[in-house]
């Protein structure tokens, strides 16, 4: 099977998925994530990357666009989404960065000449599965009454603060910039990688700022226990 029919696969079976999704839950936030990961598996004006790194780049979008387009369905509400001074802050500060940087990765690597080595790949995938695997634990243990596109607290929703939120104050976020980690290496350039890792970061410290300061505000001293003992990135650190 030729490369040009495996992206026009890949691009037609994300597609189908974000529609039954959005047919399912017609939701901005849905709309705004599925494009992210839709526009890097169009299989036109690819650049002139060897066929392995152009599939990598499709793989790596159908594969984690998958995971957050049905995430997202299964969680947001209509009342979540409040277009006012504070969504468009969190629109700017935290999302814009960290698409810039998934979709920025993407197409760079589309144009990335260099053939794709073993150990390439193999820290490609590792990085990816392993990043993939983590957002799924950690979503599933957050339940779909904690996690949300938007700061928003629900009905009966209660602090976090074991399993792997007993390890980190937010392994979601940690595991999603594994997977950006991944989408780095495919650049095959340190300084692409490096700026697009930096994007993301900022925008994922933009959002904790005002999480937390939300989470202070709902949970009081609780929250500040938990936030006093327990690392915010990595474990122990």
């Amino acid at each position: 099977m030729s490369a040009i029919l495996l992206l026009q696969i890949n691009f037609a079976l994300y597609a189908a998925i974000l529609l039954f999704c959005l047919f399912k839950n017609f939701n901005f936030n849905i709309i705004l994530v599925g494009i992210t990961y839709l526009l890097p598996l169009i299989p036109w004006w690819l650049g002139g990357a060897p066929a392995e790194r152009i599939l990598i780049v499709s793989y790596s979008n159908l594969i984690f666009g998958i995971i957050e387009v049905v995430f997202f369905t299964l969680t947001e509400r209509p009342e979540d989404i409040k277009f006012n001074k504070v969504y468009l802050k969190q629109l700017c500060g935290h999302v814009l960065p960290i698409v810039a940087a998934l979709i920025g990765l993407s197409f760079v690597s589309r144009n990335t000449l260099i053939p794709v080595g073993t150990l390439e790949l193999s820290v490609i995938v590792i990085l990816f599965t392993f990043g993939c695997t983590l957002r799924i634990l950690s979503i599933a243990q957050l339940g779909i009454i904690r996690f949300k596109f938007n700061i928003a607290f629900r009905e009966q929703q209660t602090l976090k603060t074991d399993q792997l939120h007993g390890t980190i104050r937010h392994p979601t976020y940690t595991a999603m910039m594994i997977v950006i980690l991944s989408y780095a290496v495919t650049t095959h350039s340190w300084t692409v990688g490096i700026v697009g890792t930096l994007l993301a970061l900022f925008g994922f410290q933009y959002r904790i700022h005002f999480e937390e300061k939300a989470l202070k505000e709902q949970f009081g001293e609780e929250y500040e226990t938990y936030r006093a003992k327990t690392p915010m990135w990595l474990p122990f650190l």
